[in-house]
């Protein structure tokens, strides 16, 4: 019997840390025609441990410039706000048409009751005013898990 209720907790233990990690798939619709902001972003978040990764086709293109294996997701950091949101960040580098290289900052936000996407882009080595931005909504999935 003890066998018995140490393999069921053990059992609920690993079901519960895996559950702890939410996939979202998001569609967004951008603001801009610029390509800056993806039509679709691969988020996991894990609140519990405070981190994120998000993956789209902007992360895959930093990855080819950084000789990093295409499919590896960024590492974003993460804070849950007051409203339960989940608010992600993280850089890239991509090539910009006219001077090389061009770190991007994007800030990404999920509301987990609603499944509300908005992300926003920003070029902070660059002086410029432009920050594109899109919205649009997740989806919660169970694969791919990013982590």
């Amino acid at each position: 019997m003890k066998a018995l209720l140490a393999a069921l907790t053990l059992a609920c233990a690993a079901g519960a840390a895996h559950a702890e990690v939410q996939n979202y798939d998001c569609k967004l619709h951008s603001m801009e025609a610029r390509g800056w902001i993806p039509g679709r972003v691969l988020v996991s978040v894990d609140a519990d441990a405070k981190q994120a990764r998000v993956y789209d086709g902007a992360i895959r293109s930093s990855n080819e410039l950084a000789n990093v294996p295409d499919e590896t997701p960024a590492k974003a950091k993460l804070k849950v706000t007051r409203k339960g949101e989940y608010r992600m960040s993280w850089r890239i580098n991509l090539m910009a048409s006219s001077s090389g290289q061009l770190r991007v900052a994007y800030t990404a936000t999920i509301d987990p009751k609603t499944n509300a996407f908005k992300m926003l882009a920003s070029f902070p080595q660059a002086n410029t005013l432009n920050r594109p931005s899109g919205v649009g909504s997740c989806k919660v999935v169970s694969s791919p898990n990013l982590f």
